[in-house]
């Protein structure tokens, strides 16, 4: 009987100190702390799974004022309700000097997020082409020709593309309508509406164009750096260039791997 009550008590225990994730949103978890093993905001951890492998890894970002909840930032990896986390383990003081430039833990290419294969996949963005990309995005060009310089289009050039020649379009049969109804005597009255859409629908994928072609870039290698610390492998890298062809040549992708 006093085994059985002090099995109880230990597995209770160790219930008690689990960290378990109980919801996901965007790249933010959701954890349930009993015992939260000195986490605080700023504290990395790691997730695992069922048979407790490493299969992601976070940051805490806010703790709830009863020390009950945590949400945790994820940083790279797949993460699933009902894994569980831990702290990730501080290095001890004698191997201090020696891990200081020690790369990142890394994590198995399986576990990581679609996104983040994507962003490996594409490599890094070269300054050439994020200035080169940068500028055509601006000014004359835009449709996603800078997009396309930077490796981007199929992610988010194309967006570019059909939403800018969409509002064209639109504010091409908005004056057309306008114009053929000045002949009539008529007003422009019904085509407003398209003209309206054409005009603001434009400036507003071009101010959009503008802002990602300049921004999205660093945001890209930074978390392609990051990403290659944790996961030092081969990776297979696309990138736009000169086919030579028969009789003259081609643009067209280069794959390095």
């Amino acid at each position: 009987m006093k085994y059985l009550i002090f099995t109880a008590a230990l597995f209770c225990g160790l219930f008690s100190y689990a960290q378990t994730v109980t919801g996901i949103k965007n790249s933010q978890a959701m954890v349930t702390l009993e015992g939260n093993e000195g986490l605080q905001k700023g504290t990395s951890v790691q997730f695992l799974n069922h048979e407790l492998e490493i299969v992601g890894h976070g940051e805490v970002i806010k703790i709830s004022n009863g020390g009950k909840k945590a949400l945790i930032k994820i940083q790279a990896g797949k993460v699933q309700p009902g894994m569980t986390l831990e702290k990730v383990p501080a290095p001890s003081q004698a191997n201090t000097d020696a891990t200081t430039s020690a790369p990142a833990p890394s994590i198995s290419y399986a576990a990581l997020s679609d996104k983040d294969k994507d962003i490996l996949a594409r490599g890094e963005i070269s300054r050439t082409r994020y200035v080169v990309g940068g500028i055509l995005g601006t000014y004359p060009l835009g449709l996603g020709i800078g997009h396309a310089v930077q490796g981007r289009y199929t992610e988010k050039g194309w967006i570019f593309t059909v939403g800018e020649l969409a509002s064209i379009a639109a504010l091409a049969a908005g004056l057309g309508n306008c114009t053929w109804s000045s002949y009539d005597n008529d007003n422009c009255e019904n085509s407003g509406g398209l003209i309206f859409l054409g005009v603001f629908g434009y400036v507003g994928f071009r101010i959009w164009e503008i802002i990602d072609v300049w921004a999205a870039p660093p945001e890209h290698n930074r978390r392609y750096q990051q990403l290659k610390s944790m996961y030092p492998g081969s990776e297979i890298t696309f990138q736009p260039g000169f086919i030579p062809m028969a009789g003259g040549g081609g643009l067209g992708f280069q794959m390095t791997f």
